[in-house]
């Protein structure tokens, strides 16, 4: 029976990949690294230029993180390599790795220059919103490294972003392989009407541990990376859209599973986990009702205190007061 792959390292082994990563990136003129389906890294990167670095540490590094958060959301929509622009007019391309229609992370590469014999094949920006974008051939800070920056036809960039997709189907029929091969048989286990499932569990003792079906189920793990993004992320704005293009599924499907999995609509789930967190933040800070509010991303403090009362029953100061929370 097939293991249910739900996280990247399933998928590429960290440590075994990170010296093919590294010989790729310096045979191919390549910057190199792959991440998580949250973008969080799982390899080192390899062949960072030192343009990027600059950039990075920069007032303009933020836009970074944001073209590779969408270009890896694009890619895994598109279910294909994704060739852009970032907001300094470099190019960059994602590479989803994608398990049983659940996106686990990319191969994130790039740093080069459009030759300009194909300029007029420009990929487009990927941050179309953002005035703040730079042209490092006018900033004195950045020309000298940008000038280091390899410059590639398209139909070279093209053919690395497909050579990447190879290798990380390649990847992924290993592991599915490996899964078929080395998986032991499962055993069920009845108590009265409660029915638990018994897989391998990889921790030091090795023992077996019973995991609820409910979190074995096709469904859960389908949604699974939206349900962690919001957990993750309380203070962020939430869309349907967003979370779908996560799960690489469409809006109206998404909403189809959520309801299948009893969490209500989207918005009800995301502020159900809002307050969670409010409450740790009022039991553990002394913050004003007003700076929790604004932490969990709530702009109007009076529309904050109404979610939290609608599903505590009681409003955020008396839920501090009544639990002994700090005061100010």
């Amino acid at each position: 029976m097939r293991t249910p792959f739900t996280e990247i390292d399933q998928i590429v082994n960290p440590k075994k990949f990170q010296l093919i990563q590294d010989d790729i990136a310096l045979a191919t003129d390549l910057a190199i690294i792959t991440v998580d389906y949250m973008g969080k890294p799982l390899t080192k990167h390899s062949n960072c230029s030192e343009f990027c670095q600059n950039v990075r540490s920069s007032k303009y590094g933020n836009y970074c993180e944001k073209c590779d958060s969408h270009g890896g959301l694009e890619a895994a929509r598109n279910r294909k390599p994704f060739i852009y622009l970032c907001h300094a007019g470099v190019v960059d391309f994602a590479i989803p790795i994608i398990v049983n229609d659940l996106y686990l992370g990319a191969f994130m590469a790039g740093q080069v220059i459009l030759s300009q014999l194909d300029s007029q094949y420009a990929p487009e920006r990927i941050l179309h919103n953002v005035n703040q974008s730079f042209d490092p051939m006018t900033d004195a800070a950045f020309q000298e490294s940008y000038a280091k920056l390899p410059v590639m036809r398209l139909d070279k960039i093209i053919a690395l972003a497909n050579m990447l997709l190879h290798i990380g189907n390649y990847c992924v029929n290993e592991a599915e392989l490996k899964s078929l091969i080395t998986s032991p048989p499962r055993r069920q286990e009845s108590k009265q009407s409660n029915k638990m499932q018994y897989i391998n569990d990889d921790d030091d003792q090795n023992m077996r541990r019973p995991l609820h079906k409910h979190l074995r189920n096709e469904t859960y793990l389908i949604i699974q990376p939206a349900l962690t993004y919001i957990k993750k992320h309380p203070k962020e704005k939430i869309t349907l859209e967003n979370m779908a293009a996560l799960c690489n599924i469409s809006p109206s499907y998404f909403s189809k599973l959520f309801a299948k999995e009893n969490l209500g609509c989207l918005s009800d789930y995301v502020n159900q986990v809002k307050t969670e967190r409010a409450k740790e933040l009022l039991l553990e800070t002394n913050w004003p009702i007003r700076t929790v509010a604004e932490n969990l991303g709530f702009e109007d403090c009076g529309y904050f205190i109404k979610v939290f009362k609608r599903n505590t029953n009681k409003t955020p100061l008396e839920y501090r007061t009544d639990y002994g929370g700090r005061s100010k």
